[in-house]
């Protein structure tokens, strides 16, 4: 089968900001690339509200919390995981 080269933009988070990938691939392998390329820069949609509250309930009652749970958080959420954190580390000094 053929392969073509590509030049792939892929935006980012930052406004007006991408980044340039050169690809040489079959159409579909072209595809593929881009697909995985974007997929890193969307929004993840994080736990669900009930998976994130469980996830709070058990940091504010034991001080633990799961990296494979965090890593599944939006990153708002991970924003209010690690401010509660901090706050702790704070009232704990």
């Amino acid at each position: 089968m053929q392969t073509y080269k590509a030049q792939l933009r892929i935006p980012t988070t930052e406004q007006y900001a991408y980044i340039e990938v050169t690809v040489e691939a079959t159409p579909s392998g072209i595809y593929d690339a881009y697909q995985e390329l974007t997929d890193m820069f969307k929004a993840k949609e994080g736990l669900p509200q009930k998976d994130f509250n469980a996830a709070l309930d058990r940091y504010l009652k034991d001080g633990t919390g799961e990296t494979e749970t965090y890593l599944k958080m939006s990153p708002k959420q991970q924003q209010v995981f690690q401010e509660i954190k901090k706050a702790f580390k704070r009232i704990d000094k």
